[in-house]
């Protein structure tokens, strides 16, 4: 018995390759600027908390991750949706 073949890669047509719509793009940005904002209020949360134990100090580090992440994050949408 003949194994069938796979037909050769070159021979198929090319898909074209989707370019993100602007209302993708905006879409995306939106909702990477609304996660931000929901870590930066987790973050000043944490460090409110951090202000009403001053026994743990680590508590203001772990009040700067999220504060960190979202600010990264809310400035690449920004930059991404400002070039596109």
């Amino acid at each position: 018995m003949a194994r069938a073949t796979r037909p050769d890669a070159a021979s198929e047509p090319s898909k074209p390759s989707r370019a993100p719509s602007a209302e993708d793009t905006r879409q995306r940005t939106v909702s990477s600027m609304i996660t931000a904002a929901l870590l930066t209020v987790l973050g000043t949360l944490i460090f409110a908390w951090a202000l009403r134990a001053p026994d743990y100090p680590w508590f203001f580090a772990l009040g700067a991750v999220p504060w960190l992440v979202g600010l990264v994050m809310f400035a690449r949408a920004l930059v991404k949706y400002t070039r596109a």
